[in-house]
């Protein structure tokens, strides 16, 4: 489904929808870029990042540059630690230090996803967080033979884990762990041993949607409802929201 009949739907969502889409164009032209180049110089991926936020974000990229100064002043490697670039001591007084985290959050995204090599098929089944990055996943995907694939908010690796089964805790009784479904049948599992929960879908709404992070981004209202209930979300979703209100 295009962006926009989603939108027409759910007209509530229309804010953090409008996001994801540009985030994820983001991604995607950061990843053809870097194939098309083949580039090793993380210098020249920074360009990358920034020129291709500038462009999708129309922001100037003069506004933006100095980011390159600070990232290589920090001495960290963002290809190699795509999650340095959080620390970052950017001050600003244009911008709320809350935009200044989400800015950060947005741009480590493609340095996350650069991680990741095609056909890789590492699991979550030794520490229940993503092989690739280390990253907790608050996301899976049922598939047709009834096993669980969880996926990587961040550098979008998708590996086995245990049908049932916490991968915070590793709690796997059945009874200690509760089901919520809401009306597209996406389910919120609430581990009720560590007080977390992560969301699944099956094989049907990947086929509707196409893009498990944007089944992630539709069932926000879900996450309301289960947080309300003190449940925890322990990662951030692809537009950097972990706590939903």
């Amino acid at each position: 489904m295009k962006i926009e009949d989603i939108i027409k739907e759910k007209p509530h969502l229309q804010s953090p929808l409008e996001l994801y889409e540009k985030i994820k164009t983001l991604t995607d032209q950061c990843k053809k870029e870097k194939e098309r180049v083949k580039l090793d110089s993380y210098t020249e991926l920074i360009d990358i990042v920034l020129k291709n936020f500038s462009s999708v974000f129309q922001i100037p990229y003069e506004s933006i540059s100095f980011l390159k100064d600070e990232i290589l002043k920090s001495g960290k490697n963002p290809v190699k630690d795509p999650a340095s670039l959080w620390s970052l001591p950017i001050q600003s007084e244009e911008l709320s230090r809350e935009e200044i985290d989400r800015m950060l959050f947005i741009l480590s995204k493609p340095f996350f996803v650069f991680l990741r090599k095609e056909g890789q098929k590492a699991s979550f089944m030794d520490t229940g967080k993503c092989p690739i990055c280390g990253t907790d996943s608050s996301l899976s995907m049922i598939v047709e033979n009834n096993e669980r694939v969880m996926i990587c908010p961040l550098c979008e690796h998708g590996g086995s884990f245990f049908r049932i089964g916490c991968p915070y805790c590793f709690n796997k009784n059945s009874t200690r762990i509760e089901i919520l479904l809401d009306e597209e049948e996406i389910r919120a599992e609430l581990c009720l041993e560590c007080n977390t929960y992560i969301k699944s879908f099956k094989e049907e709404q990947y086929i509707k949607y196409k893009d498990p992070f944007l089944i992630d981004i539709i069932s926000l209202p879900l996450d309301i409802v289960v947080q309300k209930r003190g449940y925890i979300r322990r990662s951030s979703n692809i537009i950097g929201l972990r706590i939903i209100e």
